[in-house]
């Protein structure tokens, strides 16, 4: 989905002002926003079972310790992952892949996944309860590696796939890294916003360089981790915009959607 401004509106984890990251209750409130798609973080347990969270550990965002890999299912589903954002949040737990596509039936969002851990049994198990749940057109896998993509793709060749390229953001990328990703089938090519922006024409062709592949550009914009300026991150997503990405995640879902409806 693009709306008319030609920019699909991600929330970055989820976020909704306010909400705690990657939780129903975010996605519900993104829902609510209007957003055209909600990215979220997929890792798996111990168990194997595919949890929504967004770094290796449980520390920051729940009241547990531990490696998300080192602990189960039922562990991990012991966890608050609401009172770290206030206690009115208290009792919000991780959500599990399959209840994410739950709350996104019939709301014709789509759901973007960043795929941290990525074994052969978790790519079958996203790609099966995809497809069990009729998502297939909503949902867009972000595989971090070309050989990945290619494996999603061997198993459900119609799923859209965002290649999330590799490399330090003060560090564009080898073409050929892009050109890569292209072959093993991305649809779209994510690139981040220092890439883009810059002031010496070579933000402008390595644009050309990914639009020219037939591949559109999206980008990851949070004043979380710097990606856009937290002094003026209206003027750096609308350069983004003038660049030509048309998807731009971000933890400022409101103000983008307020920029793009104004064009």
């Amino acid at each position: 989905m693009v709306r008319a401004g030609g920019v699909t509106v991600i929330a970055h984890r989820g976020l909704a002002p306010g909400l705690p990251e990657n939780t129903l209750a975010a996605f519900h409130g993104a829902i609510a926003l209007g957003v055209d798609a909600i990215e979220i973080d997929l890792r798996v347990t111990a168990d194997g079972h595919l949890v929504v969270l967004h770094d290796d550990t449980v520390d920051r965002t729940t009241d547990g310790r531990g490696r998300v890999a080192d602990l189960t299912f039922a562990e991990v589903k012991e966890l608050d992952a609401g009172r770290y954002a206030g206690p009115e949040f208290g009792g919000e737990r991780v959500p599990t892949y399959r209840e994410v596509l739950e709350v996104l039936q019939g709301s014709r969002t789509q759901l973007l996944l960043d795929i941290k851990d990525c074994p052969i049994d978790a790519i079958a198990e996203v790609v099966e309860l995809t497809a069990e749940l009729s998502a297939s057109d909503e949902v867009i896998i972000g595989p971090r590696t070309a050989t990945d993509l290619r494996a999603f793709k061997k198993l459900d060749p119609g799923l859209r796939a965002l290649a999330l390229v590799p490399g330090r953001q003060d560090a564009p990328p080898d073409p050929a890294v892009i050109a890569e990703f292209a072959d093993a089938g991305a649809d779209l090519i994510r690139l981040w916003p220092s890439w883009i922006l810059t002031e010496d024409g070579k933000g402008d062709q390595l644009m050309r360089t990914v639009l020219e592949l037939g591949t559109p550009v999206w980008t990851c914009a949070d004043t979380l981790y710097g990606d856009i300026r937290a002094d003026a991150p209206g003027d750096d997503l609308r350069r983004l915009v003038d660049a030509g990405v048309s998807g731009i995640m971000t933890d400022l879902p409101e103000l983008l959607l307020d920029i793009v409806g104004a064009r």
